[in-house]
């Protein structure tokens, strides 16, 4: 499959920075913030350090202790002001250390990022979070074996996860905290199993993804997993998975052109039609880039938007290869004679 600037079509569907929306407080539940109970213990300890900073400069060490014992201050509480001024070190934070590490994977540093989501494993062992962000961290380093590793560890200690998700219907699952890194596991593993082909093995994956949400990030894992029956022959079944695809929002241009490319292999040309009718409105480049009326060139993902340019791009980098002859001639087909179409129209419309 056609690689993202040098990187593979895995990589670049798993870290999609938009579907994804990774952000270090959502992930690990940081944000900051203390507890009032906090608050009040942190107010109490200052207020004691402060007070023993002004009885330090103001008292000398031979001087009456100022609490009134008649002792001097080094044989009272010189020693016991001394340690109240010492700020006690702080124990790490797993979830700090973990919104630490999406925050360096937000900035393509994934060595570092690693770094301190492995920190944070080590404080919270079999960590669902932190297993998943050494994955995406190994995956953006290019180690897929390695990322391949670390989701599959995601999947094992997340299987209490997977079966609740599973037995309560969940249709939002990505929406959920608890849920984030299995699904995101799961989509990583089966985009790497599309780039190598594997694509039986990709659809089981997939499949975990898009059974329990159809958000965003479900809608992504239909696509790829559509795409991925077709190249299995399976067109019939492409059709089921792409045709809810098509009618998300999300999902509706590149949805509906690899619905139409399912519907022509299953030999329906009349729906075929229609899906093209819907795709080609929500964005005409889609066939311009792929009948080659457009030079290709990378996409520029981060400005992958609906109905864009971009948007056509990256489709026909990342599924292009579908499109084999006989439904590039249906496709061209199609467009030159809805031309013919609005060439004929004209000049009626010209005479009203």
């Amino acid at each position: 499959m056609p690689a993202f600037k040098g990187k593979s079509a895995s990589l670049a569907r798993a870290e999609d920075r938009p579907l994804f929306a990774v952000d270090g407080a959502t992930q690990s539940g940081y944000t900051g913030r203390v507890t009032a109970k906090q608050a009040k213990e942190s107010e109490t300890k200052a207020d004691s350090a402060d007070k023993a900073r002004v009885r330090l400069a103001q008292t000398g060490r031979n001087d009456p202790c100022p609490c009134g014992s008649g002792k001097k201050y080094k044989k009272c509480h010189l020693v016991e002001d001394e340690s109240a001024t010492i700020a006690p070190p702080t124990a790490p934070d797993p979830d700090q250390l973990l919104a630490t590490g999406w925050r360096l994977f937000e900035q393509r540093r994934p060595g570092a990022a690693e770094k301190e989501f492995r920190a944070a494993l080590a404080l919270k062992p079999d960590w669902a979070d932190a297993l998943a962000g050494i994955g995406l961290a190994r995956l953006q380093s290019g180690d897929n074996d390695g990322a391949r590793k670390e989701f599959g560890e995601v999947k094992r200690v997340s299987e209490s996860v997977a079966a609740e998700l599973r037995q309560s219907s969940a249709k939002d699952a990505f929406s959920r905290r608890e849920a984030q890194s299995y699904i995101r596991s799961c989509h990583a593993l089966g985009c790497l199993d599309f780039d190598e082909k594997k694509y039986d093995e990709a659809l089981v994956e997939l499949e975990r993804v898009y059974a329990v949400d159809e958000g965003p990030v479900g809608t992504e894992a239909r696509l790829i997993a559509g795409i991925a029956l077709i190249k299995l022959t399976r067109a019939t079944e492409a059709v089921t998975v792409l045709d809810v695809a098509a009618k998300s929002e999300v999902g509706a241009g590149r949805g509906s052109m690899s619905l139409a490319l399912a519907l022509f292999l299953a030999g329906n040309m009349t729906s075929a039609n229609e899906a093209l009718d819907k795709a080609l409105g929500a964005n005409p480049s889609f066939a311009k880039v792929l009948l080659g009326r457009i030079p290709k060139r990378p996409a520029n993902l981060s400005a992958a938007a609906p109905g864009s340019r971009e948007e056509a791009f990256a489709y026909v980098q990342t599924y292009g290869d579908a499109w084999e002859e006989p439904a590039k001639k249906f496709l061209e087909e199609y467009v030159d004679g809805k031309a013919a179409e609005r060439k004929a129209a004209a000049p009626s419309a010209d005479a009203g």
